[in-house]
């Protein structure tokens, strides 16, 4: 039987970037516009010369179709239109925000997939183009799980997600590699209650690690002719719609006729002689070819920095951002998300351009968006709470706050503001509410008169309740004197109610983690990586801690050094356990170290507007690492509240040489996370509405003899190396990629100068026995990490409004376009570059 190889072009629009601006130029979304136009009149162009030639549109509505494209562009939703009508284009989903869709809420998630069908304001594929394809190209191929029924509930019937041999990749490295007749064709991925077809997609590194278009295709055939591939195959190459690889390469006159180097309208006249090449979209492929396979993973998947979350999740504005989300979402839980008066934007604020691509930040530009939308966002939800308060009438005592409880839990925590001077020694702070069992308050902040400012509170009742109320009292009590001795190393310095233990390593001076059976759990490490050197956190002081209530506190405090800082950085870890109760508390505050800006990262289509010092590499502010043997599993909640996991095995399993790896992220955090072997592990929460993030906890990977070294890093970020991928040539395609593209560079120069406050629990995971994991433990542990509402306050107790992330003020620039170079300069990637660039010629020559 003859089979065919159908080919595919997808264009992927989003004219709103996190490295560029909102001005309809090369250093806003002008280059988009030009790069979009070169592509349709290259399509129309080959179509009238009987090329038949189909282009596939994934646009994002709510920033390109609503607003950008029918102001600067209408042109280019009339030629598309056009061509759906005359050569056959196809029109599939990206979600209406250019969202995190796998990192959203379920009504956030139904509402981004509906509205870019179809919506109010008129910009749905449907409202524009007539009709669409239920097929989605999600935004930065992200994908959880649960997303599978989801879709399917949505009436989706399939999702493209990268197949790739770089690390612009969702899921290459954590499956076992698809036979050939797979990896081109639909296969189905199932979940619990729920089942989508899974498309797999390449993108142009694909193609060039080939040797060229023609290549592939042709080894593609070559497998069908000597039936080693038993069926038509697809290769959709879809990439974003402004990128430089649609457009001929800026090469010299003899090696443009090279593959690979003529952009779009190269790739198709490569191929366009074939006999058995076939010009197709998903939609028209897919109505006429099934599944031919079936594939699982547990990870959640996204095409950032080291194939995951790393470019989204891990700067400091990143958690600035999603903490403000995440207390907007609390608040709708008082009267459902749909009905929430900040829906829509947070929707909007939802769009990965607010989190990333960028590194190692974003655009000034974009990051103002991001702030103002959140402030609108919150403003919104505390007006909705003052005006429904103000008609239950209710009245409220002094010194009163009303909780409304959003978990099946007794156990509440949130972190409440107090007047100044109201209460000038927290030991004197006292709470007392109806059926409360006990309680837990410790400082975070002061006013300047050294009066407590800011205090987080633990609270256990007798029973479950969906409301709260509490009462606060300052009374003077004759408070004993605190024991701030060193001595204290030498014991056991806090145990919680299961005999999990806090200790201290007497080389380091840092705390480790023990279980009740006297066991190392955990090392912690505390440093930064500067210009390739590591920093370690200056050794602590250990000291008993002021609190209130039922409990007991210990600190570690120090100073952070780096060479040439102008501002010097400062470490708190306060560890708290609540009598009685599972698990030891966390709350740290950081203040890094500030040392001067003075690099630019900026090219012809990348512009921050700011200077870095590209010499931070990585930080690591409280680092948490585990022996584990090769049964380890890793166990996470999403923020659909579906809770999944994926075996670290994936890695080596599907390629020997990923044994280690310098950085992983494919776990959203919606608080909860657990790491463990079938005889340790962790658990590891953060309280979301102290400081949340989309992806909390990047984790290291080293292998040692038959054990494997997992490193988990809360609120930090590694760098290194890309973990390994497979190569259809000398592997220069891979180097290219990482010294070409931005997003490659390390984050941590984001942390330069800024301030975090987080709260985290850390408990024993019981090794690989879930029973010991009860489901009212599980439930405590995601009431802690959800937090609750406050919902009325009188007195001098107030809502905790304020954030607790700071940036160092930017050092902004003013960029001339004519003196920016093609590609960012990036620190010390510039030899990498060239030899990876004489390595990708070689490779192509190779080849032809």
């Amino acid at each position: 039987m003859d089979y065919s190889v159908h080919v595919g072009f997808g264009f992927h629009v989003n004219c709103y970037h996190s490295y560029r601006g909102d001005t309809c130029d090369e250093l806003g979304f002008g280059s988009d516009i030009r790069t979009i136009r070169h592509i349709i009149h290259t399509l129309n162009v080959c179509n009238a010369e009987g090329i038949p030639v189909k282009g596939t549109w994934d646009f994002e509505n709510a920033y390109s179709l609503e607003k950008i494209l029918p102001q600067y562009a209408p042109d280019i939703i009339e030629e598309v239109r056009m061509r759906m009508k005359l050569y056959g284009d196809e029109n599939i989903l990206m979600g209406y925000n250019n969202g995190a869709m796998s990192a959203m809420t379920e009504d956030e998630f139904m509402a981004s997939v509906k509205w870019a069908v179809t919506n109010e304001h008129g910009s749905g594929l449907k409202d524009i183009f007539g009709t669409c394809e239920n097929i989605i190209r999600p935004q930065e191929m992200m994908f959880t799980p649960s997303e599978a029924e989801l879709y399917q509930k949505a009436g989706i019937e399939a999702v493209c997600l990268y197949y790739s041999c770089v690390s612009f990749d969702a899921f290459r490295t954590i499956v076992p590699q698809l036979t050939l007749e797979q990896a081109y064709n639909p296969i189905t991925y199932s979940y619990k209650n729920g089942s989508i077809t899974i498309l797999p997609t390449y993108s142009h590194a694909d193609v060039m690690d080939a040797g060229g278009l023609r290549r592939l295709v042709t080894d593609l055939h070559d497998k069908q002719e000597k039936g080693d591939i038993q069926n038509d195959v697809f290769l959709f190459v879809n990439m974003d719609a402004d990128s430089f690889l649609w457009e001929p390469f800026p090469v010299p006159e003899r090696m443009k006729k090279l593959p690979c180097f003529g952009g779009i309208e190269g790739l198709i006249r490569e191929i366009s002689d074939l006999s058995y090449i076939r010009f197709d979209t998903p939609g028209a492929y897919l109505k006429g070819h099934k599944p031919v396979g079936k594939v699982f993973f547990g990870e959640d998947v996204a095409d950032g920095n080291f194939s995951g979350y790393s470019s989204w999740s891990e700067k400091p504005f990143n958690r600035l951002i999603w903490t403000r989300l995440e207390r907007t979402r609390m608040y709708a839980r008082l009267y459902g998300n749909q009905e929430s008066p900040s829906f829509e934007d947070r929707v909007r604020l939802l769009s990965t351009t607010h989190f990333g691509l960028a590194s190692p930040v974003l655009n000034l530009t974009r990051e103002q968006k991001a702030f103002e939308l959140s402030e609108v966002m919150m403003q919104k939800e505390e007006e909705a709470l003052r005006i429904k308060w103000e008609q239950k009438k209710h009245k409220v005592r002094e010194h009163e706050v009303w909780i409304k409880n959003v978990n099946a839990s007794s156990l509440i925590g949130t972190q409440l503001m107090l007047d100044k001077g109201f209460c000038t020694d927290i030991s004197s702070l006292k709470i007392k509410g109806k059926r409360l069992l006990k309680f837990f308050a410790i400082a975070t902040d002061t006013w300047e008169d050294g009066s407590v400012r800011c205090i987080y509170i633990l609270c256990r009742f007798e029973n479950i309740k969906r409301k709260y109320r509490l009462h606060f009292k300052v009374k003077s009590v004759t408070v004993p004197e605190i024991d701030n001795d060193n001595d204290l190393a030498h014991e056991i310095l806090l145990e919680d109610a299961e005999g999990f233990r806090l200790c201290r390593n007497m080389k380091t001076g840092m705390p480790e983690f023990y279980t009740a059976d006297g066991n190392l759990l955990a090392k912690w490490y505390s440093r930064i990586n500067y210009d390739d050197k590591l920093y370690h956190f200056d050794k602590p002081k250990v000291e008993q801690v002021k609190k209130s209530g039922a409990g007991k506190c210990i600190s570690f405090s120090g100073e952070i050094h780096l060479p040439k800082e102008e501002e010097p950085g400062e470490y708190r870890f306060c560890f708290f356990i609540m009598e009685g109760e599972s698990g030891i508390y966390l709350l740290s505050k950081i203040k890094y170290p500030y040392t001067m800006e003075s690099e630019l990262a900026a090219s012809q289509a990348f512009n921050l507007g700011r200077c870095f010092d590209m010499a931070w590499n990585e930080t690591v502010p409280m680092e948490l690492t585990l022996a584990l043997d090769d049964s380890a599993v890793i166990k996470k909640r999403n923020f659909m509240n579906d809770i999944s996991g994926y075996h670290i095995s994936d890695f080596w399993e599907t390629f020997w040489e990923n044994r280690n790896i310098d950085s992983f992220n494919h776990h959203l955090t919606g608080g909860m996370l657990a790491v463990h072997d079938e005889k340790r592990g962790i658990v590891l929460a953060h309280a979301r509405q102290v400081c949340g993030s989309m992806a909390h906890c990047p984790m290291r990977l080293k292998s040692v003899g038959e054990k494997s070294i997992v490193s988990m890093n809360p609120f930090g970020t590694y760098d290194g190396k890309q973990r390994y991928y497979p190569t259809k040539g000398n592997g220069s395609v891979a180097k290219l990629y990482e010294a070409v593209m931005p997003q490659a560079a390390s984050l941590a120069p984001a942390y330069n100068g800024a301030t975090e406050m987080c709260i985290q629990q850390i408990s024993d995971y019981y090794g690989g026995d879930d029973k010991k994991l009860t489901n009212k433990r599980k439930q405590d542990i995601q009431a802690f990490a959800d937090g609750c509402v406050v919902y009325a306050v009188n007195g001098a107790i107030r809502r905790f409004k304020d954030d607790n992330v700071t940036l160092h003020e930017p050092k902004t620039i003013n960029v001339d376009k004519k003196k920016l170079p093609l590609i960012p300069t990036i620190r010390g990637k510039k030899s990498s570059l060239i030899c990876s660039v004489i390595g990708f010629i070689k490779n192509i020559r190779n080849f032809t």
